[in-house]
């Protein structure tokens, strides 16, 4: 297998569409240059930064020992507001109603992320996200994933990124769960039924719309196959 790594395009613009990945607890934290770039964009300040950085830095054993929600329960509202901030979301952190994934992410950097009941979604706070390639995705996936966004927009990698985690809401209505590409994935089999829906799909979209999702799926799996894993 080989892997490799594309600069440029749309990770200039927002690290975040390399897809988040699992933190290392056992080495010392320090914001990551892509942690610093994201949080900018998310308008905090140096000072700011380096404040959320001692707040990640601090929460690491708690977070190692599944205690994320007691840790967020002994801070202040300062720091609350603080990582709330940092997260991007538009509601106060509330830590009685959060789940211990949910209080977890608010203490791992943007750029980290644990999917705790492994259901390919990812809580932060009470905000709930699809993210790809998952939090636990090989450096394969990575690499391939990477080869395909770096010549796109952020909004079409955004899209693709969505369409390829397999998102859907449960029969009931009551949950959303992405896909597990954990193991020996079919991706021959994923990716043959992806495009086989955007055929289907063709009659209510634009014929430009069409091909530009058939381009990317295709590239994709060229890029999968590439790193041997189609």
């Amino acid at each position: 297998m080989t892997v490799s790594s594309v600069a440029g395009g749309v990770f200039v613009q927002n690290p975040l569409m390399k897809g988040r990945h699992a933190p290392d607890l056992s080495a010392p934290f320090a914001l990551s240059q892509d942690d610093r770039q994201v949080l900018s964009m998310r308008g905090m300040s140096e000072g700011q930064q380096d404040a959320v950085s001692s707040l990640y830095a601090k929460a690491r054993a708690a977070v190692q020992g599944g205690q994320g929600r007691g840790f967020l329960a002994s801070l202040d509202t300062q720091s609350l507001a603080l990582l709330q901030q940092a997260a991007s979301l538009a509601v106060s952190v509330n830590v009685s109603t959060l789940t211990e994934e949910g209080a977890e992410n608010l203490l791992l950097a943007p750029t980290e992320a644990v999917d705790l009941n492994s259901d390919g979604m990812i809580e932060v706070g009470a905000a709930l996200t699809s993210s790809f390639p998952p939090v636990n995705a090989s450096p394969e996936l990575r690499a391939a994933w990477e080869k395909t966004a770096s010549g796109m927009n952020e909004r079409d990698a955004m899209t693709l990124s969505f369409k390829l985690s397999g998102a859907s809401m449960s029969l009931d209505g009551g949950s959303i769960k992405g896909r597990d590409f954990s193991g020996d994935f079919d991706w021959n089999g994923y990716m043959q039924n992806l495009i086989a829906s955007n055929d289907m799909s063709k009659p209510y979209n634009s014929l430009e719309q069409y091909q530009r999702i058939n381009d990317q799926l295709l590239g994709f799996w060229a890029a999968l196959k590439e790193q041997g894993l189609a």
